[in-house]
């Protein structure tokens, strides 16, 4: 009797050596890689581990405010770096999912991960980028897996209340930007510090983000009204006369989702179309919590005798010194509430002098405010990329730092007050519409800015990096010679 051969293949299992072991983690309710390794949560094979690394990666990425098409990027270079070439990566709002499929018949290989909020960290996300070039440069995967539990489980670089108190101040910083005000502008680093903790408690109880917004607008109108009351004494005359729409300028820039309305724009260019309407549908949400709010607020304080007036219209800009001083301030207090290290301070700060330089620069010239907003991006996006090309500094979040003072959260803001009306303005809904479709313009211009700044800086930069070694070898060659 002949004995059948079996010629049937069977994919190769990857038996890791056992991992080093972890420094305890910061976060009680976090797990590694290495836990859910143990729990049998990852699959046991290299390809498995691998994609498990990218998309964790790629989160990371993600929540520090990240392109799409970048983080794609970066996910398959992890996963090319250790043989999985055929992959095919999709993001979207709520998830990352990666699989690779080895082909022969063999099922794919799916790694799938939930995308939450969470609150960036670029010092960390620097540590990444360092990550994924040793990677890319020979990493072996049982150290990568390691070294990116370190990563995940490091703490902040300084305080949490230091990267609070610059979150909160982001307001104060675009407020220097239409008044030097003094009153005004503590008004608004007091409304701004009480928005945080107060949205920080709502969300803890998981409330929907609407609602937060909502309840963000109320307190808005009770701090303006509370103003407004606190000026008719003379022992608050620091409160006298302040104009009610700069002081609710102060919160509502806060509150309101300008920079993912640019993320939209972005994703939009990039073609990740899903993503990009998400992103826009939840600005527009968002937006409308904070309207529903101040419309509502202002009804309630004239039934109890308090008159204050919340325009729609356009807020003249202030002396130019104080515009510059706003922009740089804003793109610095970024920076911090995003846990930066002072390298990345000072290039955001450098960066929102460029764009608001490039801004008013074109607009004088051509008075148009797309095309300058347009023009303001590019200049910030091409500088910085160009400067940080070789190095590991997240470029992307210092461009979203520069841009900050550009981004059109306030035409967002009054395209729907004009929509719905005020208490003493009635609803416009023409030129609400119009103010929207401007929004979406400064959107997207400022998003191709980005786009383009970053695209022609990488070149550049290469180039710029490569003159000193092409010199030192022209000179070693004449002295040899």
């Amino acid at each position: 009797m002949v004995k059948a051969h079996d010629n049937r293949r069977h994919e190769t299992v990857f038996t890791p050596p056992p991992l080093p072991p972890q420094p305890p983690a910061t976060d009680p309710n976090s797990e590694t890689l290495t836990d859910l390794w143990r729990q049998g949560h990852i699959p046991y094979s290299q390809q498995g581990q691998a994609l498990e690394l990218a998309i964790r990666i790629g989160d990371l990425l993600q929540s520090s405010g990240q392109s799409v098409n970048d983080t794609v990027v970066v996910i398959r270079r992890v996963c090319e770096a250790y043989g999985l070439r055929r992959i095919n990566v999709d993001i979207t709002y709520t998830a990352i999912v990666a699989s690779y499929y080895p082909g022969g018949g063999l099922g794919p290989v799916t790694a799938m991960r939930t995308v939450k909020p969470a609150t960036p960290n670029l010092t960390k996300t620097a540590d990444i980028n360092r990550l994924v070039r040793d990677i890319r440069a020979g990493e072996p995967l049982v150290q990568a897996l390691a070294r990116f539990d370190a990563i995940y489980q490091q703490p902040p670089p300084y305080p949490r209340w230091v990267a609070t108190v610059g979150n909160s101040a982001i307001g104060m910083a675009v407020q220097l930007i239409y008044t030097t005000s003094p009153g005004v502008l503590l008004v608004a680093l007091l409304m701004g510090l009480g928005l945080n903790r107060l949205l920080y408690l709502l969300a803890r109880r998981s409330m929907p983000a609407f609602f937060q917004q909502l309840v963000g607008g109320w307190f808005i109108v009770a701090v303006t009204a509370l103003t407004a009351w606190a000026g008719k004494f003379d022992i608050f005359s620091v409160f006298q006369g302040l104009n009610p729409t700069l002081i609710a300028v102060g919160g509502i820039v806060q509150l309101v989702a300008g920079m993912k309305f640019v993320a939209a724009g972005q994703d939009a260019i990039d073609s990740f179309y899903v993503t990009a309407t998400a992103r826009l549908l939840q600005v527009v949400m968002l937006t409308a919590g904070v309207v529903a709010g101040l419309v509502s607020g202002l009804k309630v304080v004239v039934r109890i005798g308090i008159y204050i007036h919340i325009t729609p219209d356009q807020i003249s800009l202030g002396h130019v010194p104080g515009q510059y001083a706003g922009a740089i301030l804003a793109a610095v207090c970024f920076a911090i509430g995003g846990f930066a290290n002072w390298r990345m301070i000072g290039l955001a700060a450098a960066g929102a002098s460029l764009a608001w330089f490039g801004f008013r620069t074109t607009q004088a010239v051509i008075s148009g405010t797309v095309f300058a907003d347009f023009v303001g991006a590019l200049l910030a996006a091409f500088v910085v990329t160009m400067l940080v090309r070789r190095t590991i500094l997240p470029g992307f979040a210092i461009i979203n730092g520069a841009i900050l003072a550009l981004v059109p959260g306030m035409r967002v803001f009054r395209g729907l007050l004009q929509i719905v009306g005020t208490n003493y303005e009635p609803p416009s809904p023409a030129e609400g519409g119009v103010a929207l479709l401007i929004a979406v313009g400064v959107a997207l211009a400022i998003a191709a800015g980005a786009s383009l700044g970053m695209y022609l800086g990488r070149p550049v930069g290469d180039r710029l990096m490569s003159l000193p070694l092409e010199w030192y070898d022209n000179l070693r060659r004449r002295r040899d010679a």
